[in-house]
């Protein structure tokens, strides 16, 4: 309940609109049973033989009021369920922020479906307690006693017998609602896993297609379809019971004001307005306790939306802004590593360890070793994607005084995994980039990318749509692109890890011409497998197991590192045998 307050909190950022449509539900209250007084009284007058003259006034008096009270229930909607919508938004907006400025180590260890339901599921339950069920609760509030106090004048005893089902649905709902609530948490969290499946599987077309195990796939996602399906009608099962006993108690209301004022009407002690009183207001406060009901299912399925809505937003970054930033007037692009270290969550020993090195500004480091030696940790340890242990430091001030923005602005790293978006490839490139660029410098970055035949061949040339993460593109033309778009920022820094590997060695040999023809005073680090990608780098590292093994020019590490030597002998004789 207090998570929710917290989120009631957020309406009242929106007082004025709020209070202007809490204040319109009495109104519209105080409007109906007015009208029903109205009519009731009519009855009663007509049933002792008086003049109906008096009706035309009151037909006036019938239309006006009713207009005032349509108008004042459409006040309340339109504030109250529109502050709701406003809320909805910002707390869409506040959670995506959060999500990207969460740490890469936040989103490895997260599952993206689950992530992905609490945007528009649990944000929107949340709403519809807080919005159109706190309406229905203020209707209920003035409605339910407004109505028996007027009806206890009229007939004490038929108003008590008429509230003893009121009693049933409050004992229905204390005995339901933990129930519900705890069946809710476990709908929600199945309906994450369902998301997470349908994610995975689809993210992961090719693979599930190339190993043949679509059938696999639909099983798994069937399994866990069929866990949030008995889920759903165990929740089903217990809201049916509360839903039966609130209908239960609603039919028995009716029955004292049927046998009761029945017979009082044949004894002539309650006139046929009176009973029109007991009928009509029955009506009226009954539809709000079936709301009541409808808001005590939900109830259970907000609890534990705004508990994992909270659990994300009370996620903490161990990667923050500096508290008293640094930032220098100009970036050139030196990188000092002292004794850098890192170590992932739950892993038995450190990815990297040790490392120590100086880039200077406007020149080329290549990073080599085998699989899992440490290279992609370092590359995204340089942008605080993860905080490394030890010190690095861009033109001798230490990162973590620079404010993010301005360090990963600096940057521009292209992944191991080509990600682009479905949008056009302008779009993609441009994404890259600080403002909107001309025709002429995307032909120039498509071009610095040997990307230009594949573009001219594309049917809608720049602006061809290209599918979601860049479907219909090659693996090689996606990791240009990446490049293009990484080049579109011009960035003082270009990290590339292992951003050629899809390249052939002729289109790899293209691409990095122009890369150093219109990178000249750029840093470059460059993290490959094939060492005739960095060959031609002032500096290479050698990583093994994270550890530097040895740092030089290609020509040195032929002498000092074992491993470098017999790697570049096998790919070298691997590649005359393809000439061959």
């Amino acid at each position: 309940m207090k998570r929710l307050l917290g989120f009631a909190r957020r309406f009242f950022r929106h007082r004025r609109a709020l209070l202007l449509g809490i204040a319109c539900i009495p109104l519209a209250s105080v409007c109906d049973i007015r009208l029903t007084l109205w009519i009731g009284n009519a009855l009663s007058r007509l049933g002792k033989k008086e003049d109906p003259a008096f009706l035309k006034e009151l037909v006036v008096w019938l239309l006006g009021v009713a207009a005032i009270q349509g108008v004042f229930r459409y006040c309340a909607r339109w504030w109250v369920v529109g502050v709701s919508r406003r809320v909805e938004v910002e707390l869409k907006q506040e959670l995506f922020d959060k999500l990207t400025r969460l740490p890469l180590a936040f989103h490895v260890r997260s599952r993206s479906g689950d992530i992905v339901t609490r945007l528009p599921s649990d944000v929107e339950n949340v709403r519809m307690l807080i919005g159109p069920g706190s309406m229905y609760v203020l209707g209920s509030l003035f409605m339910v006693p407004g109505s028996l106090w007027v009806l206890f004048h009229v007939s004490p005893g038929i108003t008590l017998a008429m509230t003893l089902p009121l009693l049933l649905v409050a004992i229905v709902m204390m005995l339901m609602t933990p129930r519900l609530q705890r069946h809710s948490t476990s709908v929600q969290e199945s309906l994450a896993e369902i998301a997470a499946r349908a994610q995975e599987s689809f993210a992961g077309i090719r693979v599930v297609k190339g190993y043949g195990l679509a059938e696999h796939e639909n099983a798994r996602f069937r399994a866990a379809s069929e866990k949030n399906r008995g889920h759903q009608i165990t929740l089903a099962r217990v809201q049916g019971l509360q839903d039966a006993a609130i209908h239960l108690a609603y039919d028995l209301a009716f029955l004292p004001i049927l046998v009761v004022g029945g017979w009082a009407m044949i004894d002539r002690a309650l006139d046929v307005g009176d009973l029109f009183k007991f009928v009509d207001l029955g009506f009226k406060v009954f539809w709000p306790v079936i709301a009541l009901g409808w808001i005590a299912g939900l109830f259970p399925r907000a609890v534990a939306s705004a508990e994992r809505i909270d659990e994300l937003l009370a996620e903490r970054s161990d990667i923050e802004d500096p508290a008293a930033p640094r930032t220098p007037a100009k970036v050139e692009g030196r990188l000092s590593l002292r004794d850098v270290g890192y170590t992932y969550e739950s892993a038995p020993r450190q990815a990297l360890a040790g490392i120590t090195l100086e880039v200077p500004a406007g020149t080329t480091l290549g990073v080599v070793g085998p699989t899992g030696a440490g290279k992609s940790t370092l590359l995204n340890l340089l942008g605080r994607l993860f905080e490394a242990q030890g010190e690095i430091r861009l033109d001798g001030v230490p990162i973590r005084e620079l404010p993010l923005d301005l360090l990963r602005g600096s940057l521009a790293y292209v992944p191991q995994d080509s990600f682009l978006f479905s949008d056009t490839y302008r779009a993609n490139i441009e994404f890259g980039a600080k403002e909107p660029l001309s025709e002429a410098e995307i032909e120039r970055l498509i071009r610095l990318s040997a990307m230009s035949d594949e573009v001219k061949a594309f049917p809608s040339g720049i602006d061809q749509l290209i599918g979601e993460r860049g479907v219909t593109l090659s693996g090689g033309q996606r990791q240009r692109t990446c490049i293009a778009r990484a080049l579109a920022g011009d960035p003082r820094v270009l990290i590339l890890d292992d951003a050629l590997s899809a390249v052939d060695t002729e289109t790899e040999s293209r691409l990095l011409g122009s890369l150093r023809s219109a990178g000249r005073g750029r840093t470059v680090i460059v993290a490959a497998h094939r060492i005739a990608t960095v060959r031609g780098a002032e500096q290479i590292l050698v990583l093994r197991e994270g550890r530097a093994e040895a740092l030089g020019t290609h020509e040195e590490l032929l002498e000092r590192s074992r491993w470098y030597r017999t790697t570049w002998e096998r790919q070298r004789m691997s590649a005359e045998l393809e000439v061959l």
